[in-house]
């Protein structure tokens, strides 16, 4: 996508101006931005959906044994579209194999099953906060492996925009947040939020051209094929330590079914698409999002309200997204 994004640039730089219906290169550059954007928003969409109902269900659903339905899910329904090329080029996914052993692990089998673990263990609040320091993983990850520095005008965006998580997860009163505790939660939340990061960066290691053989569902099956039975295994230590039995009911099935093609399969080949157009430094702070549309999914789902805070959140949010993501 990246490859394809370079031609059209470099086609509309090259036609004359005049010519009727041609393209100036600074549009050609905006198209981009503007379908990353768009893929960006959605996929914090999906996924602030799935940290609500994640939360509503922590108790009454093991969390481990809802990450292994999630993915086993995502994989059957991504196996009829994306198992033949998969296949086909199973010799070169394993030449790779510790690359995409490295994307099944952090941002297949590591992420989401530690957020569900973490919500059961923690308040949403310090949930929420942790979550909104993804950006920052992904640009620390960005410079301890492919020594990326990040730009001025980014880190100042990540901090305008994290100013605006501040404000929504405070409910307003900022100075609560110097109150909030530290537990195990908080702590196997970080850990997702590092996670995260390094899945992000190596995402963009996959070689253009197998990414463009595979395509953005190969790449996704390919690390569930490699994160699937590290989760399976945790899901039957899970059951064996006395856990929590998963409900085969159907607000279950539904929570399941969400989870598979909205927070799995959707989100990350939005995501995916995303970092492909403008890379993970710039992707980074569309995660600011997330608390922002988990604010408002809450207002029908958890009958919370929506309050002047959240309005100023998300302008402090929004200006974060636009000034960390310009060229």
């Amino acid at each position: 996508m990246v490859a394809e994004a370079e031609g059209r640039v470099g086609s509309a730089s090259r036609a004359a101006p005049g010519v009727s219906g041609g393209e100036g290169p600074r549009e050609a550059l905006a198209r981009p931005r503007l379908r990353a954007a768009v893929l960006l928003a959605a996929a914090s969409l999906f996924w602030a959906g799935n940290f609500v109902l994640g939360r509503a269900a922590s108790g009454d659903v093991p969390p481990i044994g809802l990450a292994f339905w999630r993915w086993a899910l995502a994989g059957a329904v991504l196996a009829p579209f994306a198992a033949p090329a998969v296949w086909r080029d199973r010799s070169e996914i394993l030449r790779h194999g510790w690359l995409f052993f490295a994307l099944g692990l952090f941002g297949v089998g590591s992420f989401n099953t530690l957020t569900y673990i973490a919500l059961s263990r923690t308040e949403a609040i310090n949930a929420a906060l942790t979550n909104s320091l993804i950006p920052i993983s992904i640009l620390f990850a960005a410079f301890v492996i492919d020594r990326e520095r990040p730009r001025l005008w980014q880190l100042a965006g990540l901090a305008l925009s994290l100013a605006g998580v501040a404000v929504i997860v405070a409910r307003g009163d900022v100075g609560s947040l110097a109150g909030l505790a530290v537990n195990s939660g908080d702590l196997i939340m970080l850990i997702a939020v590092v996670a995260w990061g390094l899945y992000t960066v190596l995402l963009r290691r996959v070689p253009a051209a197998l990414r463009a053989r595979l395509g953005p569902m190969g790449v996704l099956l390919a690390a569930i094929v490699f994160g699937l039975p590290v989760i399976g295994l945790c899901h039957l230590l899970e059951h064996a330590l006395g856990g929590i039995a998963m409900p085969y009911d159907a607000a279950s099935l539904a929570l399941v079914g969400y989870t598979a093609l909205f927070a799995s399969i959707a989100a990350y080949l939005c995501w995916n698409g995303g970092v492909a157009l403008v890379g993970p430094a710039a992707s980074g702070p569309f995660l600011h999002l997330l608390p922002l549309f988990a604010a408002l999914l809450a207002v029908p789902l958890l009958g919370e309200e929506v309050r002047a805070y959240h309005f100023v959140g998300f302008l402090l949010i929004v200006g974060g997204v636009a000034l960390a993501g310009r060229r």
